[in-house]
């Protein structure tokens, strides 16, 4: 191999690693970091929720995806703000039916979650704007 044909494979070896770290670097910047109460809660969400429900945009797992929910959720009932809305479509799932979706949650979140970790999956559920 020429010394020409090696300096260009190094370079094109030193540009890609380039390439490479910044990728990994912006998919790590766009991940959002997490204070302890919404980590706390996006655990909590991988247990109790995620089987049914989806944090991707259009993606219907069983009920309506929680994409952006952050900003939906504070339009959906008079009266409640998206902090409210939110808890009471946990912990009474029957009275916030969307449209278009079948009353298959679960309704003794009351019962199995503690206070707290209502109010971890809350904050989670609150950055997903």
């Amino acid at each position: 191999m020429s010394k020409s044909t090696r300096i260009i494979l190094l370079s094109i070896t030193v540009t890609l690693s380039a390439l490479l770290v910044a990728c990994a670097t912006i998919g790590l910047a766009a991940q959002p970091t997490l204070d302890p109460r919404a980590a706390a809660g996006k655990q909590l969400f991988e247990v109790y929720c995620s089987s049914c429900h989806s944090t991707l945009p259009d993606t219907v797992i069983v009920g309506p995806s929680l994409s952006e929910i952050a900003g939906r959720a504070g339009d959906r009932v008079a009266g409640l703000d998206a902090r409210a809305y939110l808890r009471e479509s946990i912990l009474y799932p029957k009275d916030y039916v969307v449209e278009g979706y079948k009353d298959l949650m679960p309704g003794n979140f009351s019962q199995i979650l503690e206070d707290e970790q209502v109010e971890a999956l809350i904050a989670y559920l609150l950055i997903l704007k």
